[in-house]
């Protein structure tokens, strides 16, 4: 309200202040003018009005253009200062995907649109295969260098609806909007397989690696914690069954 009450009253004190210079600009011209020996005709008042304008152009500029200007550049910037902080507040600062908070919220969209319109949705959550012995072998950094590498090649073998982030330490979340359950186990298994294949850089050297996935697909009427805890257990299941596969939920 003050900020409101503020603004009004700047902007009454500026056409004010307009009000007087384009007073002082006419009388000062057109005293000029009779002075030059131009008779108050026609001609006479078009040139004084041409005067008057080109006076008070720039003050009136100055006065209420000017400000309004600016006012919109500051709104501008505010809205992409907002805008990197929103990003800020869901992006992983180590891998620069999506952190457990903006996957999540990107998951239970994904969910509320298969709900409304009875689409399929499959989700897989993949875990690095043995990262404690590559941070045991080549130090914290090693084990940083590889969480970002691993994000970088999830996040090129997802298809432009899908989604990744990092959900836990060594976990990913992956969103696969209208894909079944076969079908997400096939796209998963394509991204298990890349992985197995990729020589990581690690220091100096290049070391392999595994992942293993697990894939649920999600049943109408599930809550968030449901769906979560079905991939969770495939996970499971594919870390005790050896590791560096994918081992989908079963039918529920």
């Amino acid at each position: 309200m003050k900020q409101a009450r503020s603004e009004v009253q700047t902007a009454v004190k500026a056409m004010l202040a307009i009000a007087v210079m384009i007073f002082l600009a006419a009388v000062l011209i057109m005293y000029g003018l009779l002075y030059l020996g131009l008779q108050n005709n026609t001609d006479f008042i078009l040139l004084s009005a041409i005067l008057v304008a080109g006076v008070t152009a720039l003050p009136i500029y100055w006065l209420v253009l000017s400000p309004i200007r600016n006012q919109f550049i500051k709104r501008l910037r505010g809205e992409g200062e907002d805008e990197d902080l929103n990003h800020a507040a869901i992006t992983d600062p180590l891998t620069r995907i999506m952190n457990r908070r903006g996957i999540t919220v990107g998951l239970l969209d994904a969910m509320a649109h298969a709900e409304r319109y009875r689409t399929p949705l499959t989700v897989a959550m993949a875990d690095i295969d043995l990262l404690k012995e590559i941070n045991a072998s080549y130090g914290r950094g090693g084990g940083d260098r590889v969480l970002k590498d691993v994000a970088g090649v999830l996040a090129d073998a997802l298809r432009m609806p899908d989604k990744v982030g990092r959900y836990g330490g060594e976990e990913f979340l992956i969103v696969l909007p209208h894909t079944s359950l076969v079908q997400g186990k096939k796209i998963v298994e394509r991204i298990r397989n890349s992985v197995s294949k990729w020589d990581f850089e690690v220091g100096s050297k290049k070391i392999r690696l595994t992942i293993s996935i697990g894939v649920a697909q999600y049943k109408t009427g599930e809550d968030l914690e449901q769906l979560m805890s079905h991939a969770s257990k495939a996970l499971q299941e594919a870390k005790q069954g050896g590791r560096n596969k994918v081992v989908a939920s079963k039918s529920r």
